[in-house]
């Protein structure tokens, strides 16, 4: 991005502006600051991590924390119920919080919980998180085997309720699978495996069938899934490598099937960086001062406008650009408002 016009930078700002942007995965601590933070940087939207490896119990215990959390800070954050809130979200200058599972162990075996975390709000769950549970296996089992039986109900139900079933840590067998059943399968976070060789990222045939049910693909940004870097010797991605991604699977499955989903960990401390070096092969090694840092250009919520300068400045027209930010995943959300209880 050297040697862009300033003319360039000021079509893209008023382009992200207006633009609905929509992170399609976060997990990082929403503090109250964080969230003016967040809706400082022009978010419209954010898929939320409000579960992953927790009881059912400790689950519903979150969501009504991030309720909570929400009604104390409705100046500046509403709950995503339907895709109608998210576009009045944009337009009182506040952002919509989607709320999402990252693993489906909150089930505890039971279907029927679907409808339970349904009706508190949760939009979207993901199979599994990197290992095996009772639907399926994830991307970090030697051995996938594909769907349970459990898992097929788990996605049948899904499908009554209009909810996104997400296999971005999910392996590539019980992906397919999934895929295969779902009326809405979309990888929320995940890059194309043909450009970073990593086994959270995804293969061509996935990313393509997902696109063929209009699902949609949210680009990475965490630094092992974008480009392999020398991270603990301080090198690291950049936001150009990020556009690759972009641009790849753009080419790959069509401009209506990609969006954001930049997975982001902001206000977390060395206990979540410990959990991740513990697996360098995946989530690569952190930095010399034992850090995760994001590629450059594309390090915190702040610099989401960047990726509006890189499209702009890499050719892409206003429409292609404002489908990738957020209007992607608001046609995808919109297919979620059905089953709005």
């Amino acid at each position: 991005m050297n040697d862009v016009s300033s003319s360039v930078y000021e079509r893209a700002d008023r382009l992200y502006d207006q633009a609905m942007v929509i992170d399609g995965a976060q997990a990082s601590e929403f503090t109250a600051q964080y969230m003016r933070e967040v809706r400082d940087a022009g978010v419209s939207a954010v898929l939320v991590t409000v579960a992953w490896n927790h009881s059912a119990e400790e689950a519903r215990a979150r969501i009504s924390d991030w309720r909570v959390r929400i009604d104390r800070n409705d100046d500046v954050a509403i709950l995503a119920g339907s895709s109608e809130l998210i576009t009045r979200a944009k337009v009182e200058g506040k952002v919509a919080y989607c709320l999402a599972f990252q693993n489906a162990d909150p089930l505890e075996g039971d279907e029927r919980l679907v409808d339970a975390y349904r009706n508190l709000g949760v939009k979207i769950i993901q199979l599994t998180y990197n290992g095996s549970n009772a639907l399926g296996f994830g991307c970090r089992c030697e051995l996938d085997h594909g769907l349970t039986p459990f898992g097929r109900r788990v996605i049948a139900r899904m499908n009554d309720l209009d909810m996104l079933v997400d296999l971005s840590h999910v392996g590539d067998r019980t992906a397919a699978e999934a895929i295969d059943l779902a009326t809405r399968p979309v990888f929320s976070h995940a890059n194309a495996r043909s450009v970073c060789d990593n086994v959270r990222n995804k293969p061509d045939e996935l990313l393509k069938a997902v696109a063929d049910k209009d699902g949609i693909v949210g680009i990475n940004a965490f630094p092992a899934f974008v480009r392999r870097t020398r991270t603990e010797r301080g090198e690291r991605p950049t936001l150009d490598d990020l556009l690759v991604h972009i641009d790849y699977v753009i080419e790959l499955v069509g401009e209506d099937h990609v969006g954001i989903g930049l997975d982001l960990i902001e206000n977390t401390g060395e206990e979540e960086f410990g959990l991740l070096s513990s697996d360098p092969e995946m989530w690569g090694l952190p930095d010399p001062e034992g850090v995760y840092r994001y590629p450059e250009g594309i390090e915190t919520v702040h610099d989401l406008r960047n990726i509006a300068r890189g499209m702009v400045a890499s050719g892409y027209t206003d429409v292609r650009t404002r489908k990738v930010l957020g209007g992607n995943w608001l046609r995808v959300l919109r297919g979620t408002d059905g089953s709005v209880t």
